[in-house]
């Protein structure tokens, strides 16, 4: 091109590719071949080199978007995001466009998350008053390799024959579905290594029956809803059971559940609780209360190591009579809701004391007041518990000052504690904090069999 005012004078033009070999050129040789070992090594397809099991561990692993994003790497890629395992992440779709997707992928699933985000949950109809509508094929079709699953608000079809196979399932949670007695029972007997069972809110069986030769761990809420309600839970036979956890709805707290509560054979049964005075009977073998007062004492459990009351009278006789049936309790955790009873017990429990063996070594009193009676109760296990390690008094909406605590410590006579290494905490707790026996907040407990106690807080 002719020079000239405002023109450009001509120059050369050379491709990416040309203007490296050029200054490799000017490298001497050994650091030249350096340099190209180096670029090759950057550019080595390693994953490539994989086995297709362990790219398609990879690509399980991936949001379902990016998933399926894989396909365009190459054929190979593509097949296998049609076989791998699916990992559904879509919340928020409908359930017709999950449908859809789940019957155009061959493979197995691997995890599922609609609308709430857990491992599988499926919506189907938005209340549960809506006519009944059976699982979609697809969910069948992926049964057979599910470990984890949700329902929420879903109407079970009736019958045997239209129950789930679940071999493989590991975690099920029912939230506020509709279900009759025998269909559940058939879900559930196919459920060969169901270890946790979480059931909020449901209706349709007002009673359930447990036998299971894997369940480790189960979760019931209590609803107010339903006339068909469950009123009866019968621990049958679960010879691995090792928790076993009831919670209320906050709407419902002071609502009476109208539960009979029945456990005949769980010899692994370590977690029990929150047990209500509300509960009208709890059977263990032949011992039975009536919510946490004793009517007779046959059975002794030596299982149970840890116990959560839930919104009680702070009553020492009551407890006095769950350590006899619980005789190596470890830990109490009690959520009161009222004044508490006198709790006097110097002359009544004389002839007891020196007999009665108190394993506790951790005590949790949720909305202590520091009145009279907090103090009776309280000031028993600080005498009388010989290897008690803590006691943790949490107030409600109350400040507390070091002249406060001081007192507590006059009234409950904590140098004259059994126990010398027992440490006393005083904790002022707002109405928002989460109580620790709230556990419909954290259905995920009931599933966190890694936690040696879904009450413990910090």
């Amino acid at each position: 091109m002719a020079g000239g005012t405002g023109s450009s004078s001509t120059v050369p033009q050379f491709s990416i590719a040309a203007g490296r070999r050029a200054a490799m050129e000017m490298v001497p040789g050994a650091k030249r071949r350096r340099l190209g070992e180096d670029e090759e090594e950057e550019l080595a397809d390693r994953i490539s080199l994989l086995p297709d099991a362990v790219l398609g561990d990879i690509v399980s692993l991936l949001p379902t978007k990016d998933g399926a994003r894989t396909q365009v790497l190459s054929s190979r890629w593509r097949s296998l995001w049609c076989s791998a395992p699916l990992n559904f992440d879509l919340p928020g779709h409908p359930i017709a466009d999950v449908s859809r997707i789940l019957a155009s992928h061959p493979g197995p699933g691997r995890r599922f998350s609609v609308n709430m985000g857990r491992e599988l949950e499926f919506h189907l109809g938005h209340t549960l008053d809506d006519s009944l509508q059976p699982l979609s094929a697809p969910v069948r079709r992926f049964s057979p390799t599910l470990r984890v699953a949700s329902f929420v608000r879903c109407n079970f079809p009736e019958g045997n024959a239209s129950a789930l196979h679940l071999p493989l399932l590991e975690q099920l949670s029912l939230v506020r579905v509709r279900i009759s007695e025998t269909s559940l029972h058939a879900l559930l007997s196919g459920c060969s290594v169901l270890a946790s069972l979480l059931l909020l809110n449901n209706n349709g069986f007002p009673r359930l029956q447990i036998v299971s030769a894997s369940l480790r761990s189960i979760g019931v809420a209590f609803t107010r809803w339903g006339y068909d309600k469950l009123k009866q839970l019968i621990i049958e036979d679960a010879p691995c059971l090792e928790r076993l956890l009831f919670f209320e709805n906050s709407e419902i707290v002071f609502q009476d559940p109208r539960m009979d509560i029945s456990v005949i054979y769980a010899p692994r049964l370590k977690i029990l609780g929150g047990i209500s005075s509300k509960f009208p009977r709890l059977q263990f073998g032949t011992t039975t209360f009536q919510g946490t007062t004793m009517v007779s004492l046959t059975t002794v459990v030596h299982s149970v190591k840890v116990l959560a009351l839930s919104y009680v009278t702070l009553s020492l006789d009551a407890v006095i009579d769950l350590i006899q049936c619980f005789p190596c309790l470890e830990k109490l955790y009690i959520q009161t809701d009222d004044l508490g009873e006198k709790n006097t017990w110097c002359c009544k429990y004389r002839n007891l004391i020196g007999t009665f063996d108190i394993r506790l070594k951790k005590i949790v009193v949720s909305c202590y007041r520091g009145n009279k009676s907090h103090v009776n109760f309280a000031k028993f296990f600080v005498s009388n518990a010989p290897v008690l390690e803590s006691m943790r008094f949490e107030l409600q909406d109350r400040s507390i000052n070091c002249v406060w605590i001081e007192r507590q410590h006059r009234l409950l006579q904590i140098e004259n504690r059994a126990s010398r290494d027992a440490q006393f905490y005083f904790v002022s707790r707002n109405k928002s904090i989460e109580s620790f026996i709230s556990l419909e907040a954290r259905p995920e407990q009931v599933h966190d069999l890694s936690t040696a106690d879904p009450f413990e807080r910090i």
